[in-house]
């Protein structure tokens, strides 16, 4: 890992394991390593690498289980996530649930 640029050192991490996923170096359900071996191999605090990681589950591109790791995504779960964070954002601006079903509906007869 290199680190340069004017971003801040967690960004380039998160960004780092982000091209790494894309490329098929971790794959769906994979685990990557733990924030104490990235900060250990990379001479960095482990805050900073948390920090990274909590930004790739920000995104969506991995989960966080508690004691265990953190796992990429697989892409159905990240499209379900996404499509709840949808719903919930149009439910804050006052779309009621019904209107949601009837577009969802609409939706669901155009598809061949």
């Amino acid at each position: 890992m290199r680190f340069k640029g004017t971003s801040p050192l967690f960004i380039q991490i998160a960004d780092y394991y982000e091209n790494l996923i894309s490329l098929g170096v971790y794959k769906e359900g994979d685990m990557l390593p733990s924030v104490r071996e990235v900060a250990l191999a990379e001479n960095l605090n482990p805050n900073t690498v948390a920090r990274a990681f909590s930004l790739l589950v920000d995104k969506g591109i991995v989960e966080s289980i508690p004691k265990k790791g953190y796992f990429v995504m697989h892409v159905i779960k990240r499209e379900i996530d996404k499509a709840v964070s949808a719903i919930k954002s149009l439910l804050g601006e006052g779309y009621s649930l019904k209107e949601l079903e009837e577009a969802i509906l609409v939706i669901k007869e155009q598809k061949p």
